[in-house]
């Protein structure tokens, strides 16, 4: 079993005000924090904005404000995150685990909660007209760690993120020919338009427009209707990834109607 790193709350409290920044900057809202459960838990979401990670960072605060630091959920990110010098260290320090099963066996056994946003990066720079469209690229992964561990998957839907920047192109032929799919896993070598570069090529950060940004959080869909090795059941897992998705994709077209009509979000 993985060794966790232990989350650093003293060094969370010192970005927490930077957090409240970008949160006043994005006009940022999170919806249904309730609905996490006690003990372990998996938090599937949809991946905006490329790799600025803004919904997570107001999912974070919230729960950091509602928890006064307390449990704490650890999150799953890319293994090229955390291999980089420094910024791995700082990462893990505030609750990141490289992506795979072992790690978040981890976290369960430890009774805590992991969060993941399945679609990667190739979800991260769907084209602009996908912007509101939930794909998590026919990844599945998380379904079967979900089932292995018999913990509930709480949907969390991010909007906002994916219209503070502008993306032409998911680059998938540019990131076979680069070599970035093969060394790096990644799906996705974006051609955007965003600040400060103006045209971007490549998985760079971008400072987002300030757009009205929101999460929201569903109740959770319980697993143990299914027993440990339905993990290994393709069909099983295949229907409760579209159950997943759908929740999540009528949860954001809930929110775009009442956008649409001019009214707030539910809450």
């Amino acid at each position: 079993m993985e060794e966790l790193p232990i989350i650093d709350t003293a060094l969370i409290d010192k970005f927490v005000p930077l957090g409240n920044v970008i949160r006043r900057y994005l006009r940022g809202r999170v919806l249904g924090i309730e609905h996490i459960p006690a003990g372990p838990a998996l938090l599937v979401g949809n991946h905006n904005a490329g790799i600025t990670f803004l919904e997570p960072v107001l999912l974070g605060l919230a729960w950091h404000d509602l928890k006064q630091g307390q449990d704490g959920f650890y999150y799953l990110a890319h293994d090229a995150l955390m291999a980089m010098p420094g910024l791995g260290a700082l990462l893990a320090k505030g609750g990141a685990v490289r992506a795979n099963h072992a790690s978040a066996d981890a976290v369960f056994a430890a009774g805590r909660k992991v969060a993941v946003w399945p679609g990667g990066n190739y979800e991260a720079f769907r084209p602009w007209k996908d912007r509101h469209r939930v794909d998590f690229g026919g990844h599945r992964g998380f379904v079967r760690l979900a089932l292995r561990n018999q913990v509930p998957i709480v949907p969390v839907m991010s909007l906002g993120g994916h219209e503070a920047y502008f993306v032409l192109s998911r680059g998938e032929r540019l990131a076979r020919w680069t070599g970035v799919r093969k060394h790096f896993r990644s799906e996705s070598f974006p051609v955007f338009l965003g600040l400060p570069w103006g045209l971007g090529v490549g998985p760079l950060m971008h400072l987002p427009l300030p757009v009205r940004t929101m999460v929201e959080v569903g109740p959770p869909i319980p697993v143990d209707g299914h027993p440990p090795e339905a993990a290994d059941d393709d069909e099983v897992v295949r229907a409760l990834c579209q159950l997943v998705q759908e929740t999540i994709q009528a949860m954001m077209d809930r929110q775009l109607a009442l956008r649409r009509w001019g009214w707030r979000p539910e809450h």
